[in-house]
């Protein structure tokens, strides 16, 4: 059924670098999901719009 997918890539990704300058603590780092504060990109729910 899904034989002309073979040839395809499933995913490709684009990993920016990134310099080191902070980091959370390890206690606020678990509760937000990040270590780095660059990376901390709370879900706001819909459209960028804070509930």
């Amino acid at each position: 059924m899904y034989e002309h997918l073979k040839h395809l890539t499933p995913a490709m990704a684009y990993v920016p670098y990134q310099n080191f300058t902070s980091a959370y603590d390890l206690d606020y780092a678990l509760s937000v999901g990040t270590i780095f504060p660059q990376l901390c990109k709370p879900f706001c729910g819909k459209r960028g719009i804070r509930r």
